[in-house]
């Protein structure tokens, strides 16, 4: 009898041993399962991000080889390099698709979004331009009174010239080491847009307001074929010399021009403009006097290429870029 219970006893206990190894096993079982699950979870995001990556490659240097492939001698926004959404929209590659895009400020139609590239040119570079055209744009696009917009310019050509000669109503160097958190005057040309929060006077509002006009790439001209009404009016009133309602009106038919079909395809504009609606004397003094800050072709251009890999609506990835055309360097490349 107590043999048997021995015995029993030992079955239990090899019994209860077992279980307990059994749970052991499918504990460490589910643990290794939700691993190795998460594991592979994550090599398809980095796999579907990987390619995303590439899908999104592939359409900046398409878009880059489409501005490069134009032989025109001009350019204007109706060519394909611009407004392209069979060439620049879902466009299919592989095992996804990519596409080519930007935003662009209009005072006629606010912001928008376009398939294609948009070129430096349209804007003003803020490193090329004189200190009377920054005043107007500060005047016509950032709405400040007319002593706020010059000091503002002054302050922004101290910013960028090499001395430190502080102009009339500028900074230089002593206003910056005086602020309670100082930092030096740069005295160089600004390597980024977001660098003109750092100048006297510039507020994140104002910036904002001011940002889609102004570029730090380019020639410094402007293309009279793609600028904005406003931009126009600005060089206009800066450089041409003229009364703003002169401006105004040579902006607005010169954007009517443009909106009927028709391009500037040769460096006299006057006579192109002429022939498409009448000038007033006014009108055609501020253009003959603008023409050395117009262009009909641009040099720089850049965008947004996205990829996607089908079926995939979660991810993406993104690649924001500049372009030099004419020495076929990449100025700008920002991954994302």
């Amino acid at each position: 009898m107590s043999n048997e219970r021995k015995h029993a006893g030992g079955e239990g206990s090899v019994l209860i041993l077992t279980l307990w190894v059994l749970i052991f096993l499918a504990a460490l079982a589910l643990a290794v399962g939700g691993h190795v699950s998460s594991s592979i979870q994550a090599a398809r995001k980095i796999k579907s991000r990987v390619g995303c990556y590439y899908l999104a490659r592939g359409g900046a240097e398409r878009a880059i080889f489409e501005s490069k492939s134009n032989t025109n001698a001009w350019d204007s926004m109706d060519q394909s390099w611009s407004r392209g959404e069979d060439q620049f929209k879902d466009v299919a590659m592989g095992n996804g698709s990519y596409s080519v895009y930007y935003t662009y400020a209009s005072s006629f139609a606010g912001i928008t979004t376009n398939y294609g590239m948009y070129d430096e040119e349209r804007k003003i570079n803020i490193n090329k331009a004189p200190e009377v055209l920054l005043k107007s744009v500060m005047k016509n696009i950032g709405e400040l009174d007319s002593m706020s917009a010059a000091d503002l310019a002054a302050a922004i050509v101290d910013w960028r010239d090499t001395d430190d000669t502080m102009l009339t109503g500028g900074a230089e160097n002593s206003y910056y080491a005086a602020l309670s958190a100082p930092y030096p005057c740069h005295n160089g040309d600004f390597q980024s847009l977001h660098e003109l929060l750092l100048v006297k006077g510039m507020t994140m509002d104002l910036f904002l307001k001011l940002k889609p006009y102004l570029t730090i790439y380019g020639t410094g001209k402007v293309n009279i074929n793609t600028a904005d009404g406003v931009v126009l009016l600005c060089v206009g009133e800066s450089g041409g010399g003229g009364d703003l309602s002169a401006c105004s009106s040579l902006a607005d038919k010169v954007v009517r021009f443009r909106t009927s079909g028709n391009v500037f395809t040769e460096a006299s504009v006057v006579g192109q403009l002429g022939k498409f609606t009448k000038l007033s004397t006014e009108e055609r003094t501020v253009l003959l006097r603008m023409i050395g800050k117009l262009a009909i072709r641009s040099s720089c251009f850049g965008g947004i290429a996205s990829g996607k890999i089908a079926n995939d609506s979660e991810d993406d990835r993104r690649i924001e870029f500049v372009f030099d055309r004419q020495s076929g360097v990449k100025l700008y490349w920002h991954e994302f």
